[in-house]
């Protein structure tokens, strides 16, 4: 609780002012703890940010370490109307001429609807239980239809037959009536529809049902002249790693297959520029900053010496075995600049190697034992392990240190707090015995006044 008090009225000496000052310096320390807090909080920020950006070299990284990756290819289709594709890594460079004759389709066979002008119409009212028989792609199935059941009740027994071989069952409105329509869910000249002699429901006989307008049929189509048939309009098993998906029939295009360079000089671009982040922001947080006088967050900071040291060593080292000409990322045209400690592409030299070498880069890269994406990858997974990596346990450090402050400024607080206490008790009363001494002297010299 504060309290109002005028001090100095009996002694002439401003003794709060005095105590306010005296207790100025005695926070002097707490001001330099605040301040040695305040540059442990800046630098666990920036161990925070550290650790973002190195999450993204590694990202990048994990992109290169794949071999898969290296050989991306470009697919382009002269005539999109006729087909899509497109290609694995496993695709050969080349020209294919496709033709498709005609395209694979599921069979639909579709009731006359006679007799039904609502969804709701019962089929069935002999007055006991009917069978509706049918087979698909050589399965044969049977539904009970119970006394009573309606159109769209018939549809959902087929639907949600558990024993269904794979028929969807639909109403249209044709105008005049409404009509079943069973549709085969895959596509193929096998996968066919009929009505089978076991049905007993009245009016859903084989004669009751068509065709006309789509039958079971297998695609048909050529690759350079050679002739083939496939149940599906995806083809995946004609030409390896290459994937045709057949649009439009009676027409032919051609389809390009090409090693996809530009993506793969993407994806080293982008881990050349997570590298460059990673050193970047270390190399200027253990700088010197002569325009403030300060230093930055990482000066001194020995785990992040020793995670630029291991970053250099990675990317500088070479990868053994190799049939090529090359076995580092120098000899590809990424070479380290020493004053900055930065990353830079030779554009020119990188796209020649590309052409001639792209095995061996592959391998420089994405070597399990010694690749230099796998080394990032396995180096970073290690030290921003949560557990024990290297950024967690120094941020556990600084942590602990601000947390000790925290209890010294406290403790220093709780005594200064004693101190002002204990001198404001003791100004008050020197105050009270020079009130005291004032008052016997006026009495004093007012009586000699008198004698």
């Amino acid at each position: 609780m504060s309290s109002f008090t005028v001090g100095g009225l009996s002694t002439g000496v401003n003794y709060q002012d005095l105590i306010s000052k005296l207790i100025e310096l005695e926070r002097q320390p707490i001001k330099i703890l605040e301040g040695k807090k305040s540059n442990y909080n800046a630098r666990i920020s920036t161990y925070t940010e550290l650790s973002s950006k190195l999450s993204d070299l590694k990202n990048a990284a994990n992109k290169l370490k794949s071999s898969s990756n290296f050989y991306v290819k470009s697919v382009t289709v002269n005539d999109d109307a006729v087909l899509s594709a497109n290609a694995s890594s496993i695709a050969s460079d080349g020209n294919y001429t496709v033709s498709v004759t005609s395209l694979a389709s599921e069979e639909k066979e579709v009731h006359n609807g006679t007799g039904l002008t609502a969804e709701t119409d019962v089929v069935n009212s002999s007055g006991g239980d009917s069978i509706f028989q049918y087979t698909y792609a050589g399965t044969q199935t049977s539904i009970t239809v119970a006394d009573g059941t309606t159109l769209a009740g018939l549809r959902d027994l087929i639907n949600d037959d558990d024993n269904n071989p794979g028929v969807s069952a639909t109403i249209v409105n044709d105008g005049t009536n409404y009509r079943l329509i069973l549709t085969g869910d895959d596509t193929g000249a096998t996968k066919t529809i009929t009505i089978d002699a076991g049905t007993t429901l009245s009016g859903f006989s084989s004669a009751d049902f068509s065709d006309a307008d789509k039958q079971a049929a297998d695609a048909v189509f050529s690759v350079d002249g050679l002739a083939i048939t496939r149940e599906s309009n995806s083809i995946t098993d004609v030409i390896a790693g290459l994937t045709l998906n057949l649009l439009t029939e009676g027409s032919s295009t051609t389809v390009s297959v090409t090693s996809d360079k530009d993506s793969i000089k993407d994806q080293i671009t982008e881990f050349v520029t997570a590298y460059n982040n990673v050193t970047s922001l270390i190399s200027t947080n253990s700088k010197y900053n002569d325009t403030d006088k300060t230093v930055g967050p990482f000066t001194g900071e020995r785990t992040t010496r020793a995670i630029q040291e291991s970053l250099r060593n990675i990317v500088s080292r070479s990868v053994s075995g190799l049939s090529g000409d090359i076995s580092l990322l120098a000899e590809m045209g990424i070479t380290t600049d020493y004053e900055t400690g930065k990353l830079k592409i030779d554009s020119s030299a990188l796209d020649t190697k590309l052409g001639t070498n792209l095995d061996d880069i592959a391998e420089i890269f994405g070597d399990a034992s010694n690749g230099v994406a796998t080394g990032l990858y396995e180096y970073i997974t290690t030290v921003r392990s949560s557990v024990d990596g290297a950024i967690t346990m120094r941020e556990k450090g600084l942590k602990d240190i601000i947390a000790n402050i925290d209890k010294s400024i406290k403790n220093m607080e709780y005594r200064i707090d004693k101190t002002e206490a204990n001198l404001t008790r003791k100004f008050t009363a020197l105050e009270s015995l020079v009130s005291g001494m004032n008052t016997t002297g006026s009495y004093l010299s007012s009586f000699s006044t008198i004698i």
